[in-house]
C-alpha cells in the first residue's frame, strides 16, 4: 500500500419518477422537480454530495435537498457514484452485491428496489503496527508492483524505490503525530519516487498507474493538483494503489 488518503464524496443523482425510464436511458442523470428552481427549467443535473456516511434509499419515502434551490424536490435515485472510499452497496435487504475501496464505481439504482449505501474512510486492514509493516514490505516487493514499474519504464519514467520502509520508531512517531494513533490510517510506509523530466512523462505515469488493475492494482484515491490549487499551494497528483492480496 502506498501513499495517504485524503478524502472521500459519495454523490448521487435524482430524477423524477414521470420521467424516470427515458432519462435513465438518455443519461443516468437525474433533477430538480421543483418548477421554479433554475435547474429544474434548465434541466439541468442535480448531484448530492452526501460524504462519508450510510444512507438507505426507499421508493417513494427518500427525499434530498436539491444544491440549488435548496427544497427536498429530489425524489428517485438512478445513480450512485463513490469517490475515494471503502464502500459497500446492498439490494431489497440482499447480500452485499458491492464491496471494494475502488477509488470510483458507479452503480445503477433501479427505481423498485431499496438500497443501502456506506461509505467510509479508506484504511489499512492489518491488525497491529508490526502486521502493517510485513503486509507493506510484502505489498512493496510484490510482482504487481514491480510489473508496474517495469510499464512505467517502458515511457523512459525513472522510479526510485526506497532501500527499506520506515523504521519502528519512526512509523511509530509520525503515527502517534500524524494520525493520533491509529496506525491503520498511515499508508506512507512504502512510496516509490516517480520522476517525469517533461510533462508527457507525467501524463504517461499518470495513465499508466490509473489503469492498475491490469496488473492486479487496485486504485484506491486520485487527487489531482496540478490544474486545482492544493491546500499547501504545490501541485501534486497523489495515488494510492492497494496490492489487494497483501491488503
Amino acid at each position: 500500500k502506498h501513499e495517504q488518503v485524503i478524502d472521500n464524496k459519495i454523490e448521487e443523482s435524482a430524477i423524477n419518477n414521470r420521467s424516470l425510464q427515458k432519462e435513465m436511458e438518455k443519461t443516468e442523470m437525474g433533477y430538480c422537480t421543483n418548477d421554479i428552481c433554475l435547474a429544474s427549467k434548465l434541466k439541468l443535473p442535480v448531484w448530492i454530495n452526501i460524504g462519508f456516511n450510510a444512507i438507505s434509499i426507499v421508493p417513494g419515502k427518500t427525499l434530498f435537498d436539491c444544491i440549488n434551490c435548496k427544497e427536498a424536490t429530489v425524489t428517485a435515485i438512478v445513480k450512485a457514484l463513490f469517490y475515494n472510499s471503502e464502500h459497500a452497496i446492498r439490494e431489497n435487504d440482499d447480500a452485499t452485491i458491492a464491496t471494494t475501496n475502488a477509488y470510483k464505481c458507479s452503480y445503477a439504482i433501479k427505481p423498485e428496489f431499496s438500497y443501502e449505501l456506506k461509505a467510509n474512510k479508506i484504511r489499512q486492514h492489518a491488525t497491529n503496527i508490526d502486521d502493517l509493516i510485513e503486509r507493506s514490505e510484502h505489498a512493496v516487493n510484490s510482482i504487481e508492483i514491480k510489473n508496474l514499474v517495469m510499464e512505467l519504464q517502458k515511457y523512459e519514467i525513472t522510479v526510485v524505490k526506497p532501500p527499506s520502509l520506515k523504521g519502528n520508531e519512526t512509523m511509530l512517531t509520525k503515527i502517534q503525530e500524524d494520525y493520533i494513533d491509529n496506525f491503520d490510517q498511515a499508508f506512507d510506509i512504502g512510496r516509490f519516487t516517480i520522476l517525469c523530466d517533461n510533462l508527457m512523462q507525467l501524463h504517461n505515469a499518470v495513465a499508466v498507474m490509473k489503469k492498475a488493475e491490469q496488473f492486479d492494482l487496485i486504485v484506491a484515491e486520485i487527487k489531482d493538483f496540478f490544474d486545482k490549487q492544493s491546500k499547501t499551494h504545490d501541485r501534486f497528483h497523489h495515488i494510492t494503489l492497494y496490492v489487494p492480496k497483501h491488503d
